[in-house]
């Protein structure tokens, strides 16, 4: 028997309906368990396969993005999106990682796979290490954003057990690391065909070593990335902003992602990141005039003005590559391959992407990595890229500093990140910039390097939470482009203007700690009959 099912993509819709969630009955969101545990389901192998592929929906997907919105690196029209980056949230809009859902339907698979008749004990393996991976993450991400939290390691079947009091964080990662090594023991390290998309062996060590990493524990963290590495089956894709595109979908840079179809079900990242005017975008989210300002000069000038080669008037060349794969700038030029004509991004004077206007850019920049080049439809198919070896690579850059300092494999790892930007070499690029190699300054680099080559993945808010550096990033006002000096390749004909004054979007208060964990949501709390305490910051 034939046991693959076609991509998870294809099963996505399916499995929404086959377990659909009822209603909420206590803080842990309990649905009736008859729903998915009755005597019509664990007939059959395919019933198992069905049961695990459900799990790969509560890993992260294209929405993950607006967590760029939260950070320094974004700015947003999503209110709730918005009100996390301006430091105005609370207990009452905190709940979009708080779900209890993906627990109990792994404990409802632990306890019931055995059921089946004739299932492989191979295949049974192997479906119990998915099941443990997509368990262990969502732990890790609702403990990287709550802290403690209840700690649900079976299944609760009587609904009036089920309001239990929260567990320590690090008692918890400690599960969560069993879980992702078991999981790493059983998983293979790759697929072909109808499998595509599911975890692997590498997968699991990859959110080991962002687990141990965030949590600071640094030893760990650079040991299980360093095992990922070891693998030798992983490398950098060679263009960095197709691999962005489908291009890059399951590729060897590619260690998990979540994959979309036109026909079945499509991304929103155009519609979340996409300029209205070049891409039918609507501008949810903008990178921020700051983050723009972040990338080097190509030549490796840290900020870019220190180029001897920099012009006022043209800001934006002569940067960083990775600069203009990931931002559309004032003045850029866009096209898709079935309108070859020549688009160019202005913010100033085009209706669509008007500073100001209704699905105009807020900062004057909009972005273009993740973004689908290949349809002019508000739909993407390109695939979101959870887990990648260039993370890998920085994630144990970052750990082994931290542990001694500024050794040759650290330096290794970066410069084959910054090799593949067509940046200049960490040596190059510190002793252009008169700077002298030690732990400290190293790790100034690798914040940087992580901020630049991460930027738009959704990983710059848990950084700014990890590193607590709220106060120096996400604090006071919020500009647009600052383009007073006029941007040479916007024309001026036809009474257009290539100018626009620095402005004020928005002022961002990260002006207490608290910012740094969010507050269990109130409805939670309140469901709880005591037993769950709001986070004490919170209180």
């Amino acid at each position: 028997m034939n046991y693959h099912i076609k991509k998870i993509t294809f099963v996505f819709c399916a499995v929404l309906v086959l377990f659909g969630s009822g209603c909420k009955k206590n803080f842990l969101d309990q649905t009736p368990l008859n729903q998915i545990t009755d005597e019509t389901y664990w007939q059959t192998p395919d019933d198992a396969v069905m049961f695990a592929t459900r799990m790969y929906t509560y890993l992260p997907q294209d929405n993950f993005v607006y967590y760029e919105g939260m950070s320094d690196n974004g700015i947003s029209n999503d209110p709730t999106t918005r009100r996390f980056g301006n430091s105005t949230q609370d207990a009452t809009i905190s709940s979009k990682e708080w779900s209890y859902e993906p627990m109990r339907q792994a404990f409802s698979f632990f306890t019931n796979v055995d059921k089946v008749p004739g299932l492989d004990p191979a295949l049974k393996a192997r479906l119990s290490g998915e099941v443990k991976f997509v368990l262990a993450y969502r732990y890790f991400i609702m403990t990287a954003l709550y802290g403690d939290v209840p700690f649900v390691n079976s299944l609760i079947t009587d609904p009036n057990a089920a309001d239990i009091p929260k567990t320590a964080k690090a008692d918890i990662l400690k599960s969560v690391t069993q879980w992702l090594d078991e999981a790493a023991a059983v998983l293979p390290v790759a697929y072909t065909g109808a499998d595509l998309g599911r975890a692997t062996k590498g997968a699991a060590l990859a959110l080991k070593a962002r687990v141990y990493l965030y949590n600071g524990q640094y030893a760990e963290a650079a040991a299980a990335a360093k095992v990922v590495m070891d693998m030798n089956l992983y490398q950098l894709y060679p263009d960095y902003y197709a691999f962005f595109q489908k291009d890059g979908d399951y590729s060897s840079e590619d260690i998990l992602s979540f994959g979309y179809t036109l026909s079945v079900h499509q991304n929103s990242l155009r519609d979340i990141l996409g300029s209205q005017a070049l891409m039918n975008g609507r501008n949810i989210m903008d990178p921020t005039a700051e983050l723009v300002a972040d990338y080097e000069s190509k030549n490796g000038y840290y900020p870019y003005t220190k180029d001897p080669g920099y012009v006022p008037t043209d800001p934006f060349n002569n940067r960083d590559p990775r600069l203009r794969e990931s931002i559309l700038c004032p003045g850029d030029i866009f096209a898709y391959p079935q309108f070859p004509d020549i688009n160019q991004y202005d913010p100033f004077n085009n209706a669509g992407d008007r500073i100001g206007g209704d699905l105009g850019s807020r900062s004057g920049f909009s972005w273009a990595k993740n973004v689908d080049h290949y349809d002019y439809v508000r739909s993407g198919t390109n695939n979101w890229k959870s887990f990648r070896y260039g993370e890998v690579l920085l994630n144990f850059a970052e750990a082994q500093n931290e542990v001694g300092g500024p050794t040759g494999d650290v330096i290794a790892a970066l410069d084959l990140i910054r090799t593949r930007a067509h940046m200049p070499s960490v040596a190059n690029t510190f002793a252009v910039n008169g700077l002298s190699m030690d732990q400290a300054s190293l790790r100034t680099f690798i914040r940087h390097e992580r901020r630049i080559e991460l930027a738009g993945e959704g990983l710059r808010y848990f950084d700014v939470l990890r590193w607590k550096i709220g106060k120096q990033v996400m604090q006071g006002p919020i500009y647009t482009v600052d383009a007073s000096a006029g941007i040479t390749s916007i024309s001026t004909a036809n009474g257009h203007t290539n100018k626009y004054p620095k402005s004020v979007i928005e002022t961002r208060y990260f002006n207490n700690p608290k910012f740094y964990v969010w507050p269990i949501p109130q409805s939670a709390v309140d469901a709880s009959k005591g037993i769950l305490t709001q986070n004490p910051l919170w209180k």
